[in-house]
């Protein structure tokens, strides 16, 4: 996997407190993407939060860290066993039942409530029991100032039956949020991103720290995950 220099969303969301809606339509348009492709080739990330989402140094958005992600799971096939971050999943997963790439946009849900509103759309906290039970029980809190468009997507992303889920039931690229996408032109990286990333400095590159590096460096761990950053040529081929 190439080295992400634009840092991650987590990090935007954390200099800016929340984001802009039309960065929020374009980060998140280019995760669809990613997430589309993975979900083609069988593979359901697991892991779907801010701080997975890279930027490359031009500020396209790279999925990162498939460390969890499970691999020849296609259609309407489920697995079973919890993986990921407990802020991100989805309420099948905390309830030990088999799921589907359903988890994925769930998780997606809570990312762009995230990028958002800076907030999580339920409770977060120390207290883990009532963090799940929020998932499980709570309606998302989706504040009234973002637009109606955006209200009705996560509402539809944060469905807690998985069957009746944006992504599952229905085309996402179709959504009203998303109007103004060009889709092709966003898979051949022809749209310009909102944000350029300010380049490291060598004092930020010399905070890598060994093990980032021993990744780096081990041909085994590139394989494991070349050609899943974001857009590929690759995909088309």
């Amino acid at each position: 996997m190439e080295y992400a220099s634009g840092g991650s969303l987590h990090e935007l969301i954390g200099d800016r407190q929340h984001l802009e809606e039309r960065e929020v339509i374009f980060y998140s348009a280019e995760m669809v993407c990613g997430l589309q492709y993975l979900h083609s080739r069988g593979i359901i990330h697991r892991d779907i939060k801010p701080g997975n989402v890279l930027l490359s140094s031009e500020g396209h958005v790279k999925l990162a860290d498939f460390g969890v992600a499970a691999a020849e799971v296609f259609g309407h096939n489920t697995i079973h066993g919890q993986a990921g971050t407990l802020n991100y999943m989805a309420p099948e997963m905390l309830l030990d039942r088999d799921y589907t790439a359903a988890v994925d946009w769930w998780s997606f849900g809570v990312t762009l409530c995230k990028m958002t509103t800076g907030k999580s759309p339920f409770q977060t906290g120390c207290d883990l029991a009532k963090v799940k039970k929020s998932i499980l029980k709570d309606q998302p809190n989706i504040p009234g100032w973002i637009s109606s468009e955006l209200r009705n997507l996560l509402r539809k992303l944060l469905k807690k039956k998985p069957h009746k889920r944006l992504g599952i039931n229905g085309s996402i690229r179709h959504h009203p949020f998303y109007a103004s996408i060009d889709w092709e032109e966003l898979e051949s990286m022809g749209i310009p991103p909102p944000f350029q990333p300010e380049p490291e400095s060598s004092e930020d590159l010399n905070k890598v720290t060994p093990s980032f590096m021993e990744v780096l460096q081990n041909p085994s761990e590139d394989n494991l995950i070349e050609g899943l950053s974001y857009i590929n040529p690759s995909w088309k081929e």
